[in-house]
């Protein structure tokens, strides 16, 4: 495949379900694009990340360039917290429904906060049970069998990839990397396609490489290549405050001759190529809080 940009919504909380996804799914009516969005199935408890302004590095400074009241507003920053936390997913079935009709809905976790703050430390029942209660969930709402997964975070464990590959999902989406391979993990290989996020988010960028439209696209477009690559959009970023910027991106880079695909359509692209496996390991990466699963360089295979 060559200028692709694959295009991945992740929906983080009940408010960017409920106005931040059909925002979004506008836009791309706009300019007939299909994008794979990836939503929590269980509740809301935005609220309990508080506690990583006191154990993760950089969160703070992160939240501060993005302006997180402004982001989440006050409420959602309560859910889990003070507040109830509502469904996300089904609490919002008529905006999941709608755009299942024209967009791929992939599994963004079961308990968005719980996942990224527990799975590195998870074994595999409490990995299954989670997974299980996801895929459930799934099934409820959409009817028919999932066939992507994507971790909050860019976190996940050896054990969630053998159990998504033993559940017949078609890829996931997990890492921070450079091209779609076969994971590595543990010294175990799983032959689940992996489809990483090449570029980064828009909340990584802010504040450090540009604060307006302009100065950030032409960012952007020093890191596009040739070949595939996968733009991760947050309902609760470019689902609100930044929704012209991807109206300005969408528009560059068709007028720059790439197109947009749905994960899964680069996935059932790559299945039949000769996939790399690679290592996946834990690392830093600018401008995002705590330790995210990244790509290694060295292929292994």
């Amino acid at each position: 495949m060559h200028r692709v940009i694959g295009l991945k919504v992740d929906v983080d909380t009940f408010y960017g379900m409920k106005y931040g996804v059909p925002k979004i799914s506008s836009i791309l009516d706009d300019y007939n694009l299909k994008a794979t969005f990836f939503i929590p199935m269980g509740k809301d408890r935005t609220g309990r990340t508080v506690k990583r302004v006191f154990t993760r590095r950089g969160f703070l400074a992160k939240a501060r360039r993005i302006g997180v009241l402004k982001t989440y507003g006050i409420k959602n920053l309560l859910f889990g917290l003070i507040l109830p936390g509502p469904y996300i997913a089904e609490k919002n079935l008529e905006v999941l429904i709608g755009i299942s009709k024209k967009h791929e809905i992939g599994i963004h976790g079961y308990d968005h906060v719980f996942w990224h703050d527990k799975i590195r430390r998870m074994n595999y029942g409490e990995t299954k049970r989670e997974l299980e209660m996801a895929i459930l969930k799934y099934k409820k709402l959409m009817g028919h069998e999932p066939r992507s997964f994507a971790s909050p975070g860019w976190v996940t464990n050896v054990h969630a990839l053998k159990i998504l590959k033993e559940k017949n999902f078609l890829y996931s989406s997990d890492v921070r990397g450079h091209y779609p391979f076969y994971p590595v993990m543990e010294g175990e290989s799983i032959p689940l396609i992996q489809i990483p996020t090449t570029l980064p988010t828009l909340d990584e960028v802010i504040g450090l490489h540009g604060n307006d439209h302009y100065t950030l696209l032409k960012y952007y477009e020093r890191l596009l290549t040739d070949s595939i690559n996968v733009m991760t959009i947050h309902a609760e970023i470019e689902g609100k405050n930044w929704s012209d910027f991807l109206k300005v991106f969408i528009e560059k880079t068709l007028s720059m001759g790439y197109e947009f695909k749905a994960l899964i359509e680069i996935a059932d692209g790559v299945m039949g190529e000769n996939l790399p496996s690679a290592k996946i390991s834990f690392g830093h990466i600018e401008g995002r809080a705590g330790e995210v699963c990244i790509q290694k360089f060295d292929s292994v295979s």
